[in-house]
């Protein structure tokens, strides 16, 4: 599986799913602007456009240059989990709960076994996020207690 293929496909998951809680053209933006704040990390983050399709009839909203084929897995695993979690921290409460576990629910069958193989489990990912929030709210708690 090409990395270009991979990373269209959970792209447009992500931009589906919060479009769906938002707007598609909200998704798009966060989209967009998440993957310029990763792109000094990962530069090939460049060759991805994000492209707001809601005027466009069968457009398709993420272009990746082929050039991403070429980065090394274990790299473009970890770009697509920093794009996960910044996509649903910029979205916020916006993103849902389960964010994370709708991505998985909505990624084809064959594109889990290759985000295994580059170190992406978005399970564990869900998880990490429901601590997170549990530890929040445990904080909240604590500081109307003072």
């Amino acid at each position: 599986m090409e990395n270009s293929d991979l990373i269209k496909e959970v792209l447009t998951a992500m931009i589906n799913i919060s479009g769906r809680k938002t707007n598609k053209g909200h998704a798009a933006f966060v989209m967009d602007i998440s993957l310029k704040k990763l792109s000094s990390k990962y530069d090939f983050l460049k060759n991805i456009e994000i492209i707001d399709t809601r005027f466009l009839e069968n457009a398709d909203p993420i272009s990746v240059v082929s050039d991403v084929d070429s980065v090394p897995p274990d790299e473009i695993g970890k770009a697509i989990q920093e794009i996960i979690t910044t996509v649903d921290e910029t979205l916020g409460k916006e993103a849902g709960y389960f964010f994370i576990k709708e991505i998985s629910r909505n990624i084809k069958d064959n594109y889990h076994s290759t985000m295994s193989e580059m170190g992406i489990d978005l399970s564990l990912m869900q998880l990490e996020r429901e601590i997170k929030e549990m530890e929040k709210r445990i904080n909240t708690s604590r500081k109307i207690d003072e």
